[in-house]
């Protein structure tokens, strides 16, 4: 049976893992490259038009953006990887933002990656 999503609530964005929210509920991590349509898929399931901040611009999304979806799980929008309008010292602190939160978080339950199948992953 489908879970069905009453209720979605942008929470926090971390820039850091201390700015992390506390450890409870289980998360689940989107990934993938610069612009593939990372927020969009996440507005698109928690039917919400604009929750989720989209840009067209590579590099938009900076931090880790928590959202609560049912009072049960996390849903996480991650910088995307690859491309970026972003100096290169600011795109490796994305990198070893998300790469800390993927290898250290308990919470982390999964990781849906997302690929544009007209490009190479």
């Amino acid at each position: 049976m489908a879970a069905k999503i009453i209720k979605a609530a942008f929470i926090t964005s971390a820039y850091k893992l201390s700015q992390l929210p506390p450890p409870g509920l289980p998360e689940v991590a989107f990934a993938g490259r610069s612009n593939v349509g990372k927020s969009s898929l996440l507005n698109r399931l928690l039917g919400r038009h604009n929750l989720v901040k989209v840009s067209s611009r590579p590099g938009f999304t900076q931090s880790l953006n928590f959202f609560l979806v049912n009072d049960s799980v996390y849903f996480v929008d991650l910088p995307g990887y690859g491309f970026a309008k972003a100096p290169k010292h600011v795109q490796q602190k994305w990198h070893r933002l998300v790469e800390g939160y993927i290898e250290a978080r308990k919470p982390l339950k999964g990781v849906v990656c997302i690929f544009d199948m007209r490009r190479v992953p």
